[in-house]
């Protein structure tokens, strides 16, 4: 599975993939990329979760995520402020089912 953070400068939800990935099984990738770059990474991944920092974004992100064929959805503000790694990747399986 291809996880997908979107945040508005991919710095702090980097922490989050680090976490993420104590919680990966193998051949799990987590990337943390900007809003911006989402169109032109889209096709390499998954699913997308988007921080809570720029939920905002949801509506955006889900018009290009459907296009594509895939999930997205708002991590919640208390994995993301804990930095609940397990939960996160929780909600990306969750997300593929």
């Amino acid at each position: 599975m291809k996880v997908l953070l979107i945040c508005s400068a991919g710095m702090s939800t980097s922490l989050l993939v680090n976490n993420m990935m104590k919680f990966a099984a193998d051949g799990d990738a987590v990337d943390a990329l900007p809003f911006g770059e989402l169109e032109a990474k889209i096709a390499d991944y998954d699913v997308v979760l988007l921080g809570p920092q720029i939920r905002f974004k949801l509506s955006d992100v889900e018009k290009v995520a459907a296009a594509h064929g895939k999930p997205a959805e708002v991590i919640d503000m208390r994995v993301y402020g804990t930095m609940n790694g397990k939960a996160a990747m929780e909600q990306a399986r969750r997300l593929l089912a």
